[in-house]
């Protein structure tokens, strides 16, 4: 397994499952600056990185859509290729769940029937989806976060932390929910919501409660 983007703080949490899982890491590839990985044995910088002499796959290292679904795209780009899910031991996932490559789900995590994950997508810790979730590519679904049932979850949308999003419910394409908001109506595509209940406001980084810190 290469992990490929490793400043992250988030790196530490794929690092812990391979570990669970007893998957070799051979190569924690640094992008962009000081990794925060735990075993710094296995750093190895962009310039370093050799793709023509591993066949080992990857997964990109990010909380927010857009810098994983970049990372994907780079280390597609060297010719490397996505490795299947990585779900942690320690996470509930019912037997109809479908998740696509690249994909992380975190411990604790759960998730129920009938649901359908892209690629590249991020489910955090403790985090509960309900059955018939479907989930586009790149998603990044924040730690404690509650999805109930039949949720659509458009490609690069974001739901920060401890968010709960009531049943029957669409969140279009590269939309953000606010960490703690209550979500009961569909969110258009590319909006910000927060509060409870949530509502759409413009998206400022400096005053949202998403936290964004990524790193590479």
């Amino acid at each position: 397994m290469i992990l490929f983007g490793v400043r992250s703080p988030l790196v530490v949490e794929y690092e812990e499952t391979c570990h669970r899982l007893g998957l070799s890491i051979t190569a924690g590839v640094s992008v962009n600056g000081v990794s925060r990985m735990l075993d710094r044995s296995i750093i190895v910088t962009l310039a370093e990185f050799d793709p023509l002499g591993t066949t080992d796959h990857f997964v990109a290292c990010a909380f927010t859509p857009a810098r994983r679904a970049a990372l994907i795209a780079m280390a597609q780009a060297l010719g490397l290729v996505l490795a299947p899910a990585l779900v942690d031991p320690n996470a509930v996932l019912a037997r109809t769940v479908r998740i696509g490559a690249g994909s992380f789900v975190n411990a604790g995590a759960v998730i129920g029937a009938v649901s359908i994950l892209g690629e590249g997508v991020l489910v955090n810790r403790a985090a509960s989806l309900g059955h018939h979730t479907v989930l586009g590519d790149h998603v990044s679904i924040g730690p404690g976060a509650t999805l109930a049932g039949n949720i659509h979850v458009g490609a690069r949308a974001m739901i920060g932390a401890g968010a709960v999003v009531l049943p029957d419910i669409r969140i279009g394409a590269g939309a953000l929910v606010a960490a703690g908001s209550l979500v009961r109506r569909h969110v258009p595509d590319g909006a910000f919501v927060v509060g409870n209940p949530a509502e759409e406001r413009p998206f400022d980084p400096a005053k949202s409660s998403l936290h964004i810190v990524d790193g590479e």
